[in-house]
């Protein structure tokens, strides 16, 4: 049965720029150039430009980015590299994949990012380097993490898949480590047709053109990047009203105080997690458990992993529906309180 209130909305969404990438299309076909062409030369300027970094070069899946990444700042064999056990699968396939070993830190229970003091604790003479998780586009301290990574000679990798357009004391995520990636998955905040990323780092990586994004996925998003900030500020809105209304009743996932997120997810915690999830699909309001196991079992992330409820805070999700989904969720905490 199709819920009332879907979780994610990516054709409904697309179908506005429908039009226009028919252009697109057109100008790429005339071209001939459907590899390393014109529009994607022209998306990593501008993503580059909307980010305050001087380069950005696009590929084909955020996790291949992170890989790339990961091989230009020399990772490899013998090296461990310390992350979340709270994030997809993604962030740890690609350190596995460089031939370095991950190693968990456990998570601060309010951002549900990466606690910088855990992190401090499982350092080693082998510790190479940081994969900070930007989780349901949130951050923590990255002042903290900027500190340990310089006082330790570690290098900074921002996992930033879910938080394009996400600033920390003014400035865009991305641009605090030594890289960073974003995904352009379909249901990203910037969305491609398929899978796409980007890499952001200051030294030359190698990577074959059969890696990088291609024309057709380039020129889609370039036609949404300026409308991004408008769609972050709605789902901040849409967050807002969330945490107003349900304040009494469960806890929040936020981000840190100074800053500014772009809500790719909005999640709540409740220790009535599962009945909550089961009355409001039967109510057809769709939800997502993200994530239902932790990588790695340690204390917070698992307590996390059995009380985490992700609703839907997609753009396009109106009040009608958002004040559904309220009056639902308070519906249910009245029987069970």
């Amino acid at each position: 049965m199709t819920p009332a209130v879907a979780f994610y909305q990516p054709a409904l969404e697309n179908q506005e720029f429908g039009p226009k990438f028919h252009q697109v299309l057109e100008r790429i076909l005339v071209s001939g150039r459907f590899v390393c062409g014109e529009e994607l030369k022209q998306l990593e300027t501008e993503l580059a430009d909307y980010l305050g970094v001087p380069q950005v070069v696009c590929l084909k899946s955020g996790t291949d980015a992170l890989y790339y990444g990961l091989k230009a700042l020399g990772i490899g064999p013998g090296d461990e590299v310390l992350t979340s056990p709270f994030t997809f699968s993604a962030t740890v396939e690609a350190i596995t994949r460089t031939g370095a070993t991950p190693v968990f830190a456990d998570i601060e229970p309010v951002t549900l990012c990466l606690d910088p003091e855990r992190c401090a604790e499982q350092l080693t003479s082998r510790t190479r380097a940081i994969v900070l998780v930007h989780l349901f586009g949130n951050c923590g301290d990255l002042d903290r993490f900027v500190r340990l990574c310089r006082s330790n000679s570690l290098l900074l990798i921002e996992d930033a898949a879910q938080a394009l357009g996400t600033e920390f004391q003014g400035r865009k995520l991305g641009s605090f480590g030594d890289a960073a990636i974003f995904s352009f998955y379909p249901t990203k905040n910037l969305g491609a047709l398929g899978n796409g990323g980007t890499l952001v780092i200051n030294r030359p990586p190698d990577i074959p053109n059969s890696a990088r994004l291609d024309e057709l996925q380039a020129g889609f998003l370039r036609l949404k990047l300026p409308q991004l900030d408008d769609w972050n500020a709605r789902r901040r809105e849409l967050a807002e009203r969330y945490r107003l209304a349900l304040h009494p009743w469960v806890r929040f996932a936020n981000s840190h105080p100074d800053s500014l997120p772009n809500c790719h997810q909005f999640a709540i915690l409740t220790p009535y997690r599962d009945r909550l999830r089961q009355f409001l699909s039967e109510n057809g309001i769709q939800t997502m458990i993200y994530y239902p196991e932790p990588l790695y079992p340690l204390p917070v992330a698992a307590r996390v992993a059995n009380e985490i409820l992700c609703l839907p805070v997609r753009h396009s999700l109106t009040f009608e529906e958002q004040g559904f989904i309220i009056n639902k969720i308070l519906e249910f905490f009245r029987t069970v309180s």
